[in-house]
């Protein structure tokens, strides 16, 4: 502060800093009341703004809603005006419709309806009038019975109390006429109803006669169907007669064969010129073929009649191709071909015997069609199954034939001279596959060679590891001299060459007869060391049935050989069961030696 004329200043000396303390205070306090009135104003202006848009809403909604009400109102009036425009009680606005209309007010008084309503009812131009009570129009229907059976009352009074209700409905009268009408009713908003009469006679003349169509349809159908159940009956009867009838056909021809091959081998014992023993190998050869042909006709028939049993189990694959490989491989390097082999580990699911044949056929047909070459049998793994297939080098198979080979008696005209089968081998095989449910391929090219192939299921190492049986040791240079035999047969040939291959044995053939001669010689003599049995024989007795008595006349039960021309798997399982030897005719010489000498073996054992 200056101090006058002095030139003095005078200076006051004091901290500030509480001063600019309360000046920031203030300063904050200022700007949050400032952003508390900004905030108070926005709100103040959102709820404003919230105001005005609901006012808009609410003047859009009643806006709206006086159209819509306006517009019911339009749609009211035009019904009334409608109706009160009927001047002769037709609505023009209803003529436009099929179906006869008639609208009745809330006092249930007729307000309008169309000329399609007069024609189906045909009401007289005095009954029909504006205001008229629709009690009245019933009443008038009533009198030509156009409201059914029952009281005429009850009738007007039931449809008056539905009128009230206000409740829709719908359903179908027939007229005297026999029309048929389709009668649906719906209340209206401010009381009354409208009903509407539909004329559906075409239409239930048609459903009619559908359902009439339908059910003449329906008979012929089961007529049909019992016809189709009778001609398969008689197919199935049909099927089994052919089945039997082929069963004892080939019977009948293998026992004049297996006599033939008895007395053949024994005859070749007895030559001593090269050139008979060649003529008696290729007679053998002959007979053997004519076996193979019988055997697949016999094996055809159980297949289509469903005879042929079945046993699956688990097996290791290797055992049966190398047995497989070589067997046929002897036969390949005697035509100069090379078969050729490859291992495997895998364990598949089938039927061993079957699965055998399948593949027995596959090699044949691979032999007999490769002139020259190699042949190679192996199996690859195709998914959850084992395909087991033969690669030849024959000609080929052309496309048009790959189907028709697996038919009967169906074979090409391209194999080896003198070895052309009998074209049942792959007919064999299709059938054996559909039984196991193997899939059985076939891929050829022309000059090129075929495979034939057979998928089947993978199976259980465990399963298949599981030991087998042992087996009974044969001394294949045993001896049967001094052995009695008996021979049981209804037929005099097969017992007389049987009788002449026994003693070639230096066997003493004890009897060689019938059932009735065995039975009556059974009970003078011991039993003998062997019994060959036929299973069927003349009489009322077969081999198994006849065994036991005579076992009961000897008080002994010596081994027997059951001898017969049927591959049942029933009797195989009995005579593994029994004990007993089991031979297919025609039988084979070696074969019938090497199971006498085992059973002849075992018994001493």
């Amino acid at each position: 502060v200056d101090l006058g004329e002095d030139r003095w200043r005078l200076h006051l000396l004091h901290d500030a800093g509480a001063v600019a303390a309360a000046s920031r205070s203030a300063a904050v306090a200022a700007g949050g009341a400032w952003l508390a009135l900004t905030f108070l104003v926005l709100f103040v202006q959102q709820r404003r703004r919230l105001a005005a848009h609901r006012q808009r809403s609410r003047e859009e909604l009643e806006t709206v809603l006086r159209q819509h009400a306006q517009e019911l109102r339009t749609a009211q009036d035009g019904i009334v005006q409608a109706a009160q425009q009927a001047d002769s009680g037709l609505s023009r606005s209803l003529e436009h419709l099929p179906q006869g209309v008639v609208i009745i007010d809330a006092a249930l008084r007729v307000a309008a309806w169309n000329s399609r309503y007069v024609e189906l009812f045909r009401f007289p131009p005095e009954l029909l009038q504006v205001g008229r009570p629709i009690e009245d129009l019933f009443r008038y229907n009533a009198r030509r019975g156009l409201l059914g059976p029952g009281s005429v009352e009850d009738a007007i009074q039931r449809r008056l109390d539905h009128l009230r209700s206000g409740k829709p409905h719908l359903r179908e009268s027939e007229k005297e006429d026999g029309t048929v009408l389709e009668i649906r009713g719906n209340p209206l908003p401010d009381g009354g109803f409208v009903t509407s009469y539909a004329d559906i006679t075409s239409y239930k003349n048609a459903a009619r006669e559908l359902r009439s169509l339908a059910d003449a349809l329906e008979r012929r159908v089961n007529e049909r169907t019992r016809a189709l159940a009778d001609a398969k009956a008689e197919a199935e009867r049909a099927n089994r007669y052919k089945t039997r009838f082929v069963a004892a056909a080939v019977h009948d021809l293998l026992q004049p064969l297996n006599a033939a091959r008895m007395f053949l081998s024994a005859l070749r014992g007895r030559l001593r010129d090269k050139d008979a023993r060649d003529i008696a190998e290729h007679a053998d050869n002959a007979l053997a073929a004519q076996d193979a042909i019988l055997n697949s006709l016999l094996d055809i028939a159980r297949l289509e009649a469903g005879t042929l049993q079945t046993r699956i189990r688990d097996f290791r694959l290797e055992p049966l191709l190398d047995a497989l490989g070589r067997e046929f491989g002897i036969v390949a390097a005697s035509r100069g071909l090379l078969l050729r082999r490859v291992p495997t580990q895998a364990v598949v699911r089938s039927d061993e015997a079957l699965l055998r044949r399948i593949l027995q056929n596959f090699l044949s047909n691979a032999i007999r069609y490769t002139p020259r070459g190699r042949i190679l049998l192996g199996c690859r793994r195709d998914g959850d199954a084992v395909r087991i297939e033969v690669h030849d080098q024959g000609p080929g198979i052309p496309e048009r034939l790959q189907r028709e080979i697996f038919e009967e008696f169906r074979r090409l005209d391209d194999g080896v001279a003198n070895d052309r089968g009998a074209g049942l081998g792959l007919a064999i095989v299709e059938r054996t596959g559909r039984l196991l449910g193997h899939a059985i391929g076939l891929r050829s090219h022309l000059g090129r060679g075929s495979v034939f192939s057979v998928a089947v299921p993978h199976g259980d190492a465990d399963a298949a590891d599981l030991p087998a049986p042992a087996a009974v040791d044969v001394d294949a240079g045993s001896s049967l001299r001094g052995c009695e035999v008996w021979c049981i047969d209804d037929d005099p040939r097969v017992c007389e060459a049987t009788r002449v291959l026994l003693q070639r044995w230096e066997c003493t053939v004890g009897l060689a007869a019938g059932a009735d001669a065995a039975l009556a010689a059974a009970s003078e003599r011991r039993a003998p060391d062997l019994v060959l049995l036929d299973i069927h024989l003349a009489g009322p007795l077969d081999g198994p049935a006849l065994y036991p008595q005579l076992c009961a006349r000897w008080r002994s039960r010596p081994p027997v050989i059951l001898v017969t021309a049927e591959r049942d798997g029933t009797l195989r399982a009995r005579t593994q069961q029994e004990g007993w030897g089991l031979l297919h005719k025609p039988v084979r010489p070696p074969a019938l030696r090497a199971l006498m000498t085992q059973l002849l073996l075992r018994r001493a054992g």
